[in-house]
């Protein structure tokens, strides 16, 4: 073999490698915050489903990324969908832990039903209390919510678990509590365009979109969009 053609093999093997590093740790962004395409939650490996923000009034408040182990494009089919899942929050204001409880609470009311809100009103209280004990949560912070069936609910803060004050795990066995604090962001009150973009159904909110014609673009375009469900009243939190 040629000097020269040893070089050309060093190069691609080279090039390979920095092809393979990239995609192992793509990413897409989000009004400039990168959200990577890949979690793992309780050992398990998910997808990310899709990814956008919310907005109070005219702020935005936060990124949000849908993970799953398999793709879903409704918010009925993600309360279905077995294995873990999880929901990653950039905060993009600073807010009081205060005001972080208030907000959870307005908003975890407006998703559930009557009824499933007496039934948890414990696990609400306790949970609002997390939120107030906190003195600040700034602009960058990230926010977990993992499902993990057989465990519970788990809550963390950078990295650091979130547990309610006197409680003896860090998780919460409830199915119910779980769908329910995913319904906050995939249906309910937030915005249609929100959950087109957590189930992939748009890239709207994407800040560079998938290329037409690549595997994920094509997912998307095949998936049917969900039918929109009225949105129930709330009180203005803005």
């Amino acid at each position: 073999m040629s000097m020269q053609t040893l070089r050309r093999v060093v190069s691609a093997v080279m090039l390979g490698s920095t092809l393979v590093g990239a995609s192992a740790w793509a990413s897409v962004d989000i009004g400039g915050v990168p959200i990577e395409e890949a979690a793992t939650v309780g050992g398990v490996p998910l997808l990310l489903d899709g990814a956008g923000y919310r907005k109070r009034g005219y702020f935005k408040i936060d990124v949000t990324a849908l993970y799953t182990q398999t793709r879903v494009s409704s918010s009925d089919a993600l309360e279905k969908v077995a294995g873990p899942r999880r929901l990653e929050i950039v905060v993009q204001q600073d807010i009081t832990g205060s005001q972080a409880s208030r907000y959870f609470l307005i908003d975890f009311e407006a998703s559930a039903t009557p009824a499933e809100f007496a039934q948890l009103i414990n696990e609400v209280s306790l949970i609002g209390d997390v939120y107030s004990s906190l003195p600040k949560i700034k602009k960058g912070d990230i926010v977990t919510m993992d499902w993990i069936p057989g465990k519970g609910l788990l809550a963390m803060l950078n990295g650091n678990v979130l547990t309610p004050h006197g409680a003896t795990s860090p998780y919460t066995n409830s199915e119910l509590l779980s769908r329910v604090m995913f319904r906050m962001y995939t249906s309910g009150k937030t915005p249609a365009e929100l959950h087109d973009n957590l189930f992939g159904v748009s890239y709207s909110m994407r800040d560079h979109p998938p290329a037409p014609g690549t595997a994920t673009a094509t997912a998307a375009s095949t998936t049917p969009a969900p039918s929109a469900a009225p949105a129930k009243p709330v009180a203005s939190t803005h």
